[in-house]
């Protein structure tokens, strides 16, 4: 446009446009509306619903109260009108819960003083409004996660109807692998992060059984003769989540969902004549084996106790 509002910093960079709408911080919600899923096996899955009210799309911060968990928005949902449901995915079995500060344009909210600068766009909506709190960007980057959370596997697991418990099995996926990167951070850290990034990894491991209820003859089942089948795959699905100790984030992998799937057959036969069989599956099938969405993840970082 040809004419307008602009202010730049030392490096020339934009920090109020008329031709973007800045995010301002609309809502602070302190803890989870909703603990939806809460479980200690596999490392630990606790998804949180957050309930923000704002007229347009939220973008949602969030707090990283443990250093030895993993965190990441999972999804940003309407609700209704105004009504907005934010989903975290936390690993780990910690009971502090991230803080989320939901910024958005200053269409998302309306402010209660009565003076300050206001900034339009040329449609005449708001694009800045220092009556509401500007979000003030302190660093950020993109990162990258690594092709597979879990690339070998411990021990292996019960072939016969996903009989291994779920602490078995969880101890072959929990996610070992993440990417480390260098960041300067405040002394309280908030994050706006994305889980984008994807996995599905499985095991699969069968086993079987002879009977014969006469001799054996060359090799051959002179008698009754029953041929027992089992295969089971215990399968986990990983999300991309980040993780932060003073000046370090880390780029790593949480469980979001867990399963097996059996099946089993069994072959009967009499003096080498067929007489049927049986059997059966259960269990919730895997998703694919493969890894989706490993482009370069956006990462920003904001001081949390400006808005407190």
């Amino acid at each position: 446009m040809s004419y307008g509002f602009i202010a730049t910093n030392n490096s020339n960079q934009v920090l109020i446009s008329s031709d973007t709408r800045n995010l301002h911080l609309i809502q602070k919600i302190s803890s989870p509306t909703e603990v939806t899923v809460s479980i200690d096996v596999y490392g630990g899955i606790r998804v949180l619903r957050y309930r923000a009210t704002c007229n347009v799309t939220p973008v949602p911060f969030f707090t990283m109260p443990s250093t030895s968990d993993f965190y990441g928005c999972t999804r940003v949902t309407s609700a209704g009108t105004g009504l907005w449901d934010i989903e975290i995915l936390k690993s780990g079995s910690a009971s502090a819960y991230p803080e989320v500060y939901v910024f958005a344009d200053p269409r998302g909210a309306t402010p209660t003083d009565a003076y300050g600068m206001k900034v339009f766009k040329d449609d005449g909506t708001a694009a800045f409004d220092s009556r509401l709190s500007p979000l003030a960007i302190t660093g950020g980057l993109n990162l990258t996660h690594p092709s597979n959370p879990k690339p070998t596997f411990p021990y292996g697991l019960n072939s016969q109807h996903c009989n291994s418990s779920a602490s078995d099995s969880s101890g072959v996926f929990i996610p070992t692998e993440y990417n480390t990167y260098s960041l300067s951070l405040p002394s309280k850290p908030m994050f706006y992060y994305p889980s984008l990034a994807q996995a599905e990894r499985e095991g699969t491991y069968t086993s079987s059984e002879e009977e014969c209820d006469g001799v054996w003859v060359k090799g051959n089942c002179v008698g009754a003769y029953r041929y027992y089948y089992w295969n089971s795959t215990y399968w986990c699905f990983y999300r991309g989540g980040i993780k932060r100790s003073t000046n370090t984030v880390y780029a790593g992998w949480m469980c979001a969902d867990y399963g097996c799937n059996w099946t089993y057959t069994r072959d009967s036969s009499f003096g080498g004549i067929g007489t049927g069989g049986d059997g059966g599956s259960g269990g919730y099938f895997p998703y694919s084996n493969e890894t989706i969405n490993l482009s370069a993840a956006t990462l920003i970082v904001g001081d949390a106790s400006r808005y407190d």
